[in-house]
């Protein structure tokens, strides 16, 4: 008996210790119409030393989150609660399944993730009340035109077709003289890449410890070698809509791009610090996926070569 007290008690003592809990409740109108804000409040008790963030919020592009997040935070009891207020406005009709929520609280030595619950919504689309019959404001008014009530409109009219007409001219013959030769670069998306990477090494912001502007870079070489070498604008799309716009036949290929640029989102947007290695180790991750593209090269030559 007293094994099996002590059993017990040596399993119940890690959920003591999980100190993070998250109660969440959904403000809305009884009626949801399209463009109709709603609000989740979301409720985070951690440790005071905790620190709390979100990453990027993906609704299915059926809701989207108005402004920023309103965060408020209080000491009770030596914990730390956080309100937190998400607004969110839905852009199309039907009953939606609205995705769960994901909070990841980090401790000194662990990361625990905290998660609201799918909920579904019937949104409404705004139709005008066919009952109510339009009606005039008043009787139309008859208007007696004079000559020149029609003859000066006219000739403004025909000014200002004149005017466009020698403006188009004239900008077609300076075009002619200012006109220049378009200047691409042909070089493959990979060697552009990896130029652009090691004038960011020259800049040795990780030494200056600006972690930031530095995932910001490196972030924005990998979207440009994406954009060059697939032809996908990812340079302005978020890390959810390269995920659904890439499309790769490797997966560990694709599973890395996104583990890259989730991490890079977190930098960015939700305030992580990064260490120095995690940092590097993002650094010679990127180098390394570009320079694979330089050995697929150099053996599809080769390959060539032999069959000549």
């Amino acid at each position: 008996m007293k094994k099996a007290i002590l059993l017990f008690l040596i399993l119940l003592i890690p959920f003591l210790l999980v100190s993070q809990t998250l109660d969440y409740k959904v403000e809305k109108p009884p009626k949801l119409f399209i463009g109709t804000p709603f609000h989740i409040l979301v409720k985070l008790t951690t440790s005071i030393e905790d620190s709390i963030f979100a990453p990027q919020i993906d609704t299915l592009d059926i809701f989207i989150l108005k402004g920023k997040i309103k965060e408020q935070e209080t000491i009770e009891n030596d914990k730390k609660i956080t309100n937190l207020d998400l607004t969110f406005l839905p852009f199309n009709t039907g009953e939606y399944t609205f995705p769960e929520l994901e909070f990841a609280v980090k401790s000194a030595d662990s990361l625990h993730i905290l998660k609201t619950s799918p909920f579904i919504l019937n949104i409404n689309s705004v139709v005008a009340d066919s009952a109510q019959a339009i009606r005039d404001i008043a009787a139309p008014v008859s208007v007696k035109l004079g000559f020149w009530d029609i003859a000066v409109p006219i000739v403004i009219l025909a000014i200002l077709i004149l005017l466009i007409i020698y403006l188009k001219k004239f900008l077609r013959k300076k075009e002619q003289f200012i006109s220049q030769p378009k200047i691409t670069d042909n070089r493959p998306a990979y060697i552009i890449a990896l130029e652009l990477l090691e004038k960011l090494k020259r800049k040795k912001l990780l030494e200056k410890g600006d972690f930031l502007n530095f995932h910001f870079q490196l972030s924005y070489v990998l979207r440009l070698f994406l954009e060059l070498q697939y032809k996908i604008n990812a340079v302005e799309m978020t890390t959810s809509e390269i995920r659904e716009h890439l499309q790769l036949e490797d997966f560990k290929e694709k599973s890395g791009i996104l583990e890259f640029l989730n991490f890079a989102d977190k930098v960015k947007f939700a305030k992580y610090i990064p260490s120095l290695q995690e940092s590097e180790s993002a650094l010679e991750w990127l180098e390394n996926y570009l320079k694979s593209f330089e050995k697929k090269e150099k053996s599809a030559e080769t390959a060539e070569t032999e069959n000549a």
